[in-house]
């Protein structure tokens, strides 16, 4: 299991990215009063969380009864990340982010915080397709980790970009966007050599 979930958590951290969603989070809370920004963090993990343990359950049946083999649905999962890991290794985030959108605290944490960014189709996809291989008691638990550690670091943003500033956070996510090119790409070998 400690392997399993070694995996499992070192995707999920990839494609989550709680190291580069900090920047985001960051940009969109900047100007809320400190419980707003706590309120924001909650949210958005929470509804994240409860996304992804929903697509651990229930993902495969879904694809079941819509006709989809987990194999297309591992190659479009490949594809989807593909995007956010060529943001983050060019911009160092995994979207880009207008000041505009940092209006409504409860709006913010759900879109686009909790999805696409924690809880997007990569993610939902990579739930679905570890809680096949891997079993959904150790998928579970690495989402559980990977979005404990999301809350952590949102809740040290301010902190965070006071201390180490913006800089080491994108070189950060760029390195988390090298890894997520690779998962990506595994994803599409292995959903292509199930197929062929």
């Amino acid at each position: 299991m400690g392997e399993d979930l070694a995996r499992a958590f070192i995707s999920f951290f990839a494609i989550v990215d709680p190291i580069g969603n900090v920047a985001v989070f960051y940009l969109l809370t900047q100007t809320l009063p400190r419980a707003q920004q706590r309120l924001v963090a909650t949210v958005s993990v929470s509804t994240a969380g409860a996304l992804l343990i929903f697509f651990s359950l229930g993902g495969q049946e879904a694809l079941d009864f819509l006709g989809i083999s987990a194999d297309s649905f591992k190659v479009a999962a490949g594809l989807l990340l593909l995007l956010p890991a060529y943001r983050l290794v060019e911009h160092g985030q995994p979207m880009e982010v207008s000041q505009e959108e940092a209006l409504d605290p409860i709006q913010v944490a759900l879109v686009p915080l909790a999805t696409p960014l924690l809880a997007g189709p990569g993610a939902l996809a990579t739930a679905t397709s570890l809680s096949e291989s891997l079993g959904p008691g150790t998928t579970i638990l690495a989402i559980v980790l990977v979005l404990a550690l999301s809350l952590a670091l949102f809740a040290g943003a301010r902190w965070l970009f006071v201390w180490l500033g913006p800089a080491p956070l994108r070189l950060m996510s760029r390195l988390v966007g090298i890894l997520l090119f690779a998962i990506a790409v595994d994803f599409v070998l292995d959903g292509l050599s199930a197929i062929f």
